[in-house]
């Protein structure tokens, strides 16, 4: 035999006062931008994926260093950032600079990106984000899917900066929204000036 209740029949004391929401603390982005000095991180050989150019030191260096962040899962738009990085190569190392490439997977997928093409420039896996972290562009309470539909994965936000020799941000840009292209104007203009000032300081 079964009984069924109506909802006028249920006793009020059994329904709870209120729901709780779950909480989750969720803290934004926060990228480190031009004038902040980017904190020591290490670069270990089991990581590296391509190893040409390689900076021995990120810091005291003798040149100014360009930082790149790539993601395998953005899709088509790290297909382009990836061209971008080629086509901007040869420029920076004219300007004086050099360029580094953190890509949020190992080998396997960074070849697969690369359509198993090799890259001129140096690539190092940064694993579980943690260079990434530091520079302010991955945060797992803020993640990339909240902003960007077709990225399901926990991903860095676009990101490019200039270190001059001794660390300090002299150039950055964030791409929150997958909407710019590499401001190469500002970016070689960058790289030429701290290398400059290096040079007269010396």
């Amino acid at each position: 035999m079964s009984i069924t209740y109506r909802y006028a029949d249920i006793p009020l004391e059994t329904l709870p006062e209120r729901f709780n929401a779950p909480t989750l603390r969720r803290n934004k982005l926060a990228p480190l931008h031009t004038g902040d000095v980017t904190p020591d991180f290490s670069l270990p050989a089991a990581q590296v994926i391509n190893a040409a150019g390689l900076p021995e030191d990120i810091h005291g260096r003798s040149r100014p260093l360009v930082v790149a962040f790539i993601s395998f899962h953005w899709n088509g738009y790290a297909e382009k950032r990836l061209q971008e990085l080629r086509d901007l190569y040869a420029d920076i190392q004219v300007m004086g600079g050099d360029l580094l490439v953190l890509s949020d997977e190992d080998n396997t997928f960074f070849n697969i990106l690369a359509n198993k093409q090799p890259v001129p420039f140096p690539v190092v896996w940064d694993r579980q984000h943690k260079i990434a972290s530091q520079f302010g562009i991955y945060s797992t309470t803020d993640p990339i899917w909240d902003r960007i539909s077709g990225v399901n994965e926990d991903v860095p936000t676009p990101g490019i900066f200039v270190l001059n020799p001794n660390g300090k941000i002299v150039f950055d840009s964030i791409d929150l929204y997958f909407e710019k292209n590499i401001p190469v104007r500002d970016l070689l203009s960058a790289v030429y000036t701290a290398g400059h000032k290096t040079e007269k300081a010396a």
